[in-house]
């Protein structure tokens, strides 16, 4: 959504003496591209990492869900943006608020640019270029019916339906693409827009392209990304890992190019979806959101794409339990050619292809990463990627290859695995244990030997990780020692059945009566046996010192998240209290990161 003041937009002049020196702040392949008095499409952004890291500290006291998380990066957004924002609608001229990553979109030349990073608030300037956005190989007709697909036979899909009873159903799946054809026979009926009758697009997509009302899809790409994820017609064209997931779609590429802000906006409205015409920093709604994105695309840095734009996005997005797949590329075979982000962010769950012969596609990208210096393993996984059949526009089938196409069987595989084992539902760091651990080492590699350190005879590597996905082992994936749902491999304390992940800092405390605390439960995140800590303590004391050693614990630990305090402060005085989450993993901290020793 662009925000305009008036409807003519007015040209700006601005002294580059009046703005100082701001250069060191823009993006060298800005400054070039906007040489000589040409305009172009750039970000300003306000915020660095580290910042984003203490906001989503906030949101974990706010209780860690995506409401929180929501509430405050956009309102993070709206506070520091707020004279840049009305400078620029004094002057006409339009910008596109990314609050996912405190930043916004603008139009303009160099002049505009210098004048943005002479802000103090402004923290970089970068390009928003238009990149080439995927390069799957073309497809070949593939009409008729088919029956079930290679790939689903290869991960297991048809065993996790028939034995397990788990087809994908309660999970929502999200395309990140080119759009979709909603009404394709393989999809229409899993679109979370459709009732069966009607259609209401609101909160089920959206278009950072042209901001179309109704899915459209100008490639092909996303509706057979989408196929795979979920597709099946009813009538034999079984195309979906997933055929009872629900599925929606955010517009993030014009004819397959994309821009950072394109992909920015789409993970802002994955993380809290808005009504098509609505403001997405008012109207947005965590609670639509949807378990899994699959991102089948790259933001190329050797067409202008900053290394670290995306980043914060993907962060929140992992934050707030949303688990984003990623394709690794179509670089490959030379090493290190795992290079675009988002395959290249630890926060996305990398995906190499393979063929049906079960050797790792020649086109395939490698690890490790080197492009931001990381020496990253990439990918985490494999699965089929090469002439996989799945839905195109016309109703029709068609079989294209590259990781675009293996990426979107691993968000299926993850929608039956939470739809089989819903305890692990949102728990991202276990789900892509239990999904890693449990792949198939039987992939073969015909050259070259090492990438990166690794090897191809050991695992993981950065050739395919640790192998081929297998959604039936993923939830069979054992032992199980201590009995608690969570593989050994994957439980950072495989002999406390109380305890398969260390909690994060507890949120949402708040008083339910005058003397009743309550705070936001971390047992289904980090086992039945997490207990919490409650302090109290005077707030003179904490302004006086700056620290939380004077306070006092309120009785011993306990697993209930509330807790009765009939005490009140003397007059014109006040409390605070914090709370601490643990367990056998580890501990979850006091508040923004106090230190304090834990209660008896």
């Amino acid at each position: 959504m662009f925000r305009l003041a008036r409807a003519a937009v007015v040209a700006l002049t601005v002294s580059t003496a009046l703005a100082g020196d701001p250069d060191p702040k823009i993006d060298p392949f800005l400054a070039e591209r906007l040489a000589g008095g040409a305009r172009d499409s750039f970000l300003v952004l306000f915020d660095s990492s580290e910042g984003l890291e203490r906001a989503l500290g906030e949101a974990r006291l706010g209780g860690g869900d995506g409401r929180a998380i929501y509430d405050v990066l956009r309102l993070r957004s709206r506070s520091t943006q707020a004279e840049a924002r009305r400078w620029l609608e004094g002057l006409g001229l339009r910008f596109r608020p990314l609050w996912i990553v405190n930043g916004l979109q603008v139009e303009g030349d160099l002049p505009l640019a210098r004048a943005l990073a002479s802000r103090d608030e402004v923290v970089r300037v970068v390009a928003d270029p238009a990149v080439r956005g995927i390069d799957a190989f073309a497809g070949t007709d593939a009409g008729g019916t088919d029956g079930l697909e290679w790939g689903l036979l290869a991960i297991r899909a048809d065993q996790v339906w028939n034995l397990d009873g788990a087809r994908g159903a309660g999970i929502t799946v999200a395309s990140a693409d080119t759009g979709v054809e909603w009404t394709h026979p393989a999809i229409r009926d899993r679109y979370r827009g459709w009732d069966g009758a009607l259609a209401s697009h609101d909160y089920h997509w959206h278009d950072a392209i042209v901001d179309a009302a109704a899915p459209i899809d100008d490639h092909n790409h996303g509706t057979h990304t989408v196929g795979t994820m979920v597709g099946d017609d009813g009538a034999g064209n079984q195309i979906g890992v997933a055929p009872e997931a629900k599925w929606i779609g955010c517009r993030n590429m014009d004819a397959g190019v994309g821009r950072p802000s394109t992909y920015l906006d789409c993970n802002q409205w994955f993380l809290a979806p808005w009504p098509h015409g609505g403001d997405p920093e008012i109207d947005g709604d965590p609670a639509m959101a949807p378990d899994v994105v699959n991102n089948s695309w790259g933001c190329p840095p050797s067409e202008g794409c900053d290394t670290a734009v995306l980043l914060d996005s993907f962060k929140a997005l992992r934050a707030a339990g949303i688990l984003a797949v990623v394709s690794a590329g179509n670089s490959g075979p030379s090493c290190s050619s795992v290079s675009d982000p988002p395959a290249i962010y630890d926060e996305g769950f990398a995906v190499g292809a393979t063929e049906s012969s079960g050797a790792l596609a020649l086109y395939s990208s490698r690890g490790n990463v080197t492009v931001d210096g990381s020496g990253r393993l990439r990918p985490d996984v494999a699965a089929p990627g090469s002439n996989v059949r799945s839905s195109v526009r016309g109703g029709g089938y068609a079989s294209f290859s590259g990781t675009s196409m293996a990426g979107p069987h691993v968000a299926g595989a993850a929608a039956l695995l939470w739809s089989a084992k819903p305890q692990v539902r949102g728990l991202l760091r276990i789900t892509r244990c239990l999904m890693s651990r449990s792949a198939s080492p039987a992939v073969s590699v015909s050259w070259p030997s090492t990438c990166g350190g690794t090897a191809k005879t050991v695992r993981p590597n950065n050739f395919f990780g640790w192998g081929r996905i297998d959604a039936y082992a993923a939830i069979h994936f054992g032992p199980d020692a201590d009995a608690d749902g969570i593989a050994d491999a994957c439980d950072c304390a495989a002999a406390n059945g109380g305890a398969y992940d260390a909690p994060a800092e507890a949120g949402g405390i708040r008083f339910d009566t005058k003397s009743a605390l309550a705070w936001d439960a971390l047992a289904r995140e980090a086992g039945n046996g997490t207990v919490y800590d409650l302090v109290r303590g005077d707030l003179a004391d904490l302004r006086a010192a700056g620290s939380i050693a004077a306070s006092i614990c309120q009785g011993p630990a306990t697993t209930a998240a509330t807790r009765t305090d009939p005490a009140t402060p003397a007059p014109e005085a006040g409390f605070y209290y914090l709370v601490q989450a643990r367990n056998a993993c580890g501990v979850g901290g006091w508040g923004a990161g106090r230190t304090r020793g834990t209660c008896p």
